[in-house]
Parts: C-alpha cells; structure tokens; sequence
C-alpha cells in the first residue's frame, strides 16, 4: 500500500469530518451495534477509501464507531486504520490511547487473571512511567529491563510488552518476540 496515498487520503477525511464525530459522545442507536461499532465503520470507511470518496455526505452515513469498552470514536479508529496501514498490519491490532498507562495496566490485569507471566522492555528511560505503582498500588507482576536498540529480544514464557518513543509511525520496527508493542508519541 502506498503510504502517500492513505496519508493524503487521511488529510481530505480531516478536512470533511461531520460536525458529530467531534461533538458526539455517545452513540447513534439508529445505526448501532457495539459488537461491531469498530468493525463496521472500518469496513465502510475502507470502502470509501477504495474508492477515494471522502465527501462529506459519505462520512456521515458511515456507521457508528463509539463503544462502551474502549470508548472508541471515529477519529480514534481512523487514527489505528492509518497506523495499521503503515505498519502493513491488521486494523484490529491496533488501539490508540492517550494514557500511556491504560495499554500497559490492560495486559497486566488480563495476564494477573490469566496467571501469565509479564515482561516489559523498553529502549529509552521512561521517565513518565512508574513501574513501581503499578506493582505496589495495583499489586501487578512484572520484570522490566531497558534494552538498546541493537540488543536481541530473547524469547519469553509469557507476554512481552516492548514500550518505545517513535517520532514517526512508520518507522516502528515490530519484533517476532514482541506480544505488544506500545509505542508512545510525543504530539
């Protein structure tokens, strides 16, 4: 897939949003199904994509993409459409967050009720993320080590959440040994 062409394709859709996708917060029942609510605006949204319309009038008849678990909203989902197709990977493996917390304490609460083993690794310091409250305040059990760049990423019985900082989307290198890479962007 081109990279110019989703970018520019995703300049235009920002330029013809409708008024609902920034002041809306909640859902529209009429065209709702929160099972799919991600899901069904993709599939529309790649549609219009294929066929390069991004008039204003066809966003809006786009379905719903507010749901109640990840409070998903359209500019959240185009967001992960866009950095999945830079990333050449599936749409549903990616989730954008503004907390740079929530996506760590997500797989340590499912890997605590899992009984499965965490190891975090990170390349740079991150200063912005206290490791230890998540083991003293919410009990999670972890490793975390830092890393350099260059060093291999053995693997490991359990998850591996690598957290890194990437100025740029598509320059994110992904890792076999990696189950979750959590990349923190500056803006």
């Amino acid at each position: 897939m081109d990279d110019k062409n989703v970018i520019d394709f995703t300049k235009k859709i920002l330029e013809n949003i409708p008024t609902d996708w920034l002041n809306l917060t909640t859902h529209r029942l009429d065209i709702y199904d929160e099972k799919l609510a991600k899901i069904q605006f993709l599939e529309e949204f790649e549609k219009l994509f294929n066929k390069k319309k991004s008039d204003f009038s066809k966003l809006e008849d786009l379905p719903t993409a507010y749901d109640y678990i990840r409070l998903g909203h359209p500019l959240s989902c185009i967001l992960e459409w866009l950095i999945s197709k830079l990333l050449n990977v599936n749409v549903e493996n990616v989730i954008s967050f503004s907390s740079r917390m929530i996506p760590i304490m997500s797989v340590l609460r499912k890997n605590l009720l899992d009984k499965k083993n965490t190891r975090i690794v990170y390349f740079e310091d991150i200063d912005d993320l206290n490791f230890e409250i998540l083991k003293t305040v919410y009990n999670y059990s972890f490793s975390n080590h830092k890393i350099n760049k260059n060093d291999k990423i053995s693997k490991f019985d359990g998850s591996t959440i690598l957290i890194s900082k990437d100025n740029e989307l598509s320059n994110i290198k992904l890792y076999s040994n990696i189950d979750f890479h959590i990349s923190i962007q500056s803006n």
